[in-house]
């Protein structure tokens, strides 16, 4: 007989797997809850995309670098209306990060809370 302490889904390529995917890993897909699957693939096909946070690393990067020049150009009013716009993009920036990050956890949330019925 198998060893079900470690039969789980959470050990199987979780959330990366479809739910076709996890039915078939647990070798229970006739006994899975039809509704239930049917969620689950929803769910799938209803997946954010994951969040670069290096995308919003570099866009920021390049905003902190562009600072230097106008530090060495000597014009005070210049820099402050750089700097004023730049803090604005990156409060849009950090929101929207925040944001996609929320709703990748939310979407995630769910998607465990399906396959855990489902099974």
């Amino acid at each position: 007989m198998r060893d079900r302490t470690l039969d789980s889904w959470v050990f199987r390529k979780f959330p990366d797997s479809s739910p076709r995917e996890v039915a078939l890993a647990a070798d229970r897909g006739e006994s899975v809850d039809f509704e239930e699957y049917q969620r689950a693939f929803w769910l799938w096909r209803r997946r954010p995309s994951e969040v670069s946070i290096l995308l919003h690393l570099l866009i920021l990067g390049v905003g902190a670098l562009i600072h230097i020049p106008l530090i060495l150009a000597d014009d005070f009013v210049v820099f402050a209306i750089y700097h004023a716009i730049y803090v604005c993009v990156v409060t849009v920036c950090v929101g929207r990060f925040l944001w996609l990050e929320s709703r990748y956890r939310r979407w995630k949330q769910d998607y465990f809370r399906a396959l855990a019925r489902m099974e």
